[in-house]
C-alpha cells in the first residue's frame, strides 16, 4: 500500500504507516462501508432469526447443511434428502472449500452467516464500478443501495440458502476486474464462478459478448469459449457422470418456442417490470442487460414449470450484478440533472426496494425474545446422536442435518427416529393428512413415542 505519511515522518514505523493508509481508506470509503455494515447486519439477522423461530425448511438449507457437514467430515456429498451425490444436482464445489470454516463453526448459522457476508461483499464491487463511472458519492451510494435492497437479492437471501445466492460475489468480482482492466483476477473470477454453480458459464459468455461488442475482440472470444467450453464440461461430462440424467436436469423442463414466450404469461410480464423496474428501466438501454439477463430469463421463461417464471426464492439473484453494472452504465451517458436523478435513486430505493419489499422494517421490528418459545424443541433435539438416522418435519431437519441420514418426513425410510411438531410447517403434506399420518404411528407397533414436549413429538423405531 503507498505511504500517504507526509514526508516529514521518514522514520515511522510500518505498523503506523499501515494504520495511517488504513485509517484514510475508510475516511475515504466510509460512505460503502457503513452501506456494507448495515445490509450484512440486516441480512445475518434476518435469517438468523427465521432459523431460530423454525422458519427455515430442509429445501435448501437443511440440504447444504448435510452436504458441507459431510466434507467436513471427508465424506462423499450424499444427500439423503435429494437421494443423490449433490454434484449432480448444483455444481457447487465452493461448499468443499468452505467446509473447513464448518468445521471450526459446525452449525447452519455458519452457512447464513457466510452467504450474508458474500452478498454484502458483492456490493463492495459494485460500488467501486459506480464509483468510477458516475464520479459522485452520493449517487453512488444510492445506486449500491438499490443494488443491495433488490427483490432479487432479499428474496433470495429469505429463502435460506442457496449457491444461486452466493454467486453474486464471484459474478460481482467478474464485473468488476473485467471494468477496471485487472486481467489476473478477472480470470481468476472466470475460474472461481464456476465452482458456484452450474449456470454461471452463461453470464460468463454473455459477458465475453458485451467485451466483443466493446471492441475488446481477443477478450471477449477468449470470454465466451471458456464459458461454453466450461458449461458443457461442467453439466454435461461431470455432473452428468456424477449422476446420471444430471445433465438434464432443470433443462428437461424447458420448451422453447420463440421471443414471444417472453410476454405470454401475466407473471412473465410482472416479474420483467418488476426487476428492470427497481432499477429504473435502466438496464433497458445497455447491451449488457440484454446479453446476460435477458437470455437467462428466457430460458427460465421457457419451462414449463410455472415457478420458474416469478421472484420468489433464489432465481433472481445471480441477476442483481448485471442489472446494476448496466444501469451504472446507463446513468454514466444519460443527461439528467444530478439533484433529478438522485431524487429517481431515493424514489427507487424507498418505493419499490424497502418499503415495497418490507424487508428490512420488518426485519428490525424482530424482537429476539421470540426465539426463546421454540427452547422446548431446541432442548429436545440436542438428544440425539450424530450417527442416529433421522425423518424429521421440514423446520426441524436443517437443525439436525449434521448426520450422515436425514430425511423430509414423512418419507422414513431406515430412520431411527421421527420428529414433528404439530405447530410446525407441514410441508410437504396438508394438514389433514400430517394428522392422519401422526395418528397412524401412534398406533403402529413399529413405533413408540419416546418423547412429547408441548406439540413436539419424537417417535423412536422398536426394533426387535
Amino acid at each position: 500500500m503507498k505511504n500517504n505519511l507526509p514526508e516529514v515522518y521518514p522514520f515511522v514505523k510500518p505498523q503506523i504507516i499501515l494504520l495511517y493508509n488504513l485509517y484514510m481508506l475508510v475516511k475515504k470509503h466510509l460512505g460503502i462501508l457503513l452501506v456494507f455494515i448495515f445490509f450484512f447486519s440486516i441480512f445475518t439477522y434476518h435469517t438468523l432469526y427465521r432459523h431460530w423461530t423454525y422458519n427455515s425448511h430442509a429445501f435448501d438449507l437443511g440440504i447444504y447443511t448435510q452436504v458441507i457437514y459431510l466434507y467436513s467430515q471427508g465424506l462423499t456429498p450424499l444427500s439423503t434428502l435429494k437421494h443423490m451425490n449433490i454434484l449432480g444436482d448444483h455444481f457447487g464445489v465452493i461448499l468443499f472449500l468452505l467446509s473447513p470454516i464448518y468445521k471450526l463453526f459446525p452449525f447452519p448459522e455458519a452457512l447464513l452467516v457466510i452467504q450474508a457476508l458474500f452478498v454484502s461483499l458483492s456490493g463492495i464491487f459494485i460500488y467501486l464500478i459506480a464509483l468510477d463511472k458516475l464520479k459522485d458519492k452520493l449517487k453512488t451510494i444510492l445506486i449500491t443501495g438499490v443494488y443491495l435492497s433488490f427483490s432479487g437479492i432479499l428474496t433470495a437471501v429469505n429463502f435460506d440458502f442457496h449457491l444461486a445466492t452466493l454467486s453474486v460475489l464471484p459474478l460481482s468480482i467478474m464485473l468488476y476486474s473485467w471494468y477496471f482492466k485487472k486481467w489476473k483476477l478477472y480470470f481468476i473470477s472466470l475460474f472461481l464462478g464456476l465452482l458456484f454453480k452450474e449456470d454461471v458459464p452463461l453470464f460468463i459468455v454473455g459477458l465475453g459478448l458485451f467485451a466483443i461488442l466493446k471492441k475488446q475482440r481477443r477478450l471477449g472470444v477468449l470470454t465466451v469459449i471458456f464459458g461454453l467450453l466450461s458449461y458443457h464440461i461442467i453439466k454435461y461430462q461431470i455432473m452428468g457422470r456424477i449422476s446420471p440424467g444430471a445433465e438434464n436436469a432443470y433443462i428437461n423442463t424447458v420448451s422453447f418456442s420463440s421471443i414471444s414466450s417472453m410476454f405470454d404469461s401475466p407473471t412473465k410480464i410482472h416479474t420483467l417490470k418488476s426487476l428492470y423496474g427497481q432499477f429504473l428501466f435502466l438496464p433497458f438501454l445497455s447491451l449488457l442487460s440484454w446479453l446476460t439477463i435477458i437470455p437467462y430469463l428466457f430460458i427460465r421463461f421457457s419451462s414449463t414449470q410455472p415457478h420458474y417464471w416469478g421472484l420468489n426464492f433464489h432465481y433472481n439473484a445471480n441477476l442483481a450484478p448485471f442489472l446494476a453494472t448496466s444501469a451504472i452504465f446507463v446513468l454514466s451517458k444519460i443527461q439528467i440533472p444530478r439533484y433529478q436523478m438522485i431524487a429517481y435513486l431515493i424514489v427507487a430505493l424507498t418505493t419499490e426496494n424497502l418499503f415495497f419489499n418490507k424487508f428490512v422494517s420488518n426485519t428490525l421490528q424482530f424482537n429476539i425474545q421470540a426465539t426463546q418459545r421454540f427452547n422446548y424443541i431446541n432442548n429436545a433435539l440436542q438428544t440425539f446422536p450424530t450417527e442416529a438416522a433421522i425423518s424429521a418435519q421440514s423446520p426441524i431437519v436443517p437443525h439436525l442435518s449434521n448426520r450422515n441420514k436425514v430425511y423430509l418426513y414423512p418419507e422414513v425410510l431406515d430412520a431411527d427416529y421421527i420428529i414433528v411438531d404439530e405447530k410446525l410447517n407441514h410441508y410437504p403434506m396438508k394438514v389433514n393428512e400430517f394428522e392422519d399420518r401422526i395418528a397412524s404411528i401412534k398406533t403402529s407397533s413399529e413405533w413408540i413415542l419416546e418423547k412429547q414436549v408441548n406439540s413436539l413429538l419424537i417417535f423412536r423405531r422398536v426394533r426387535s
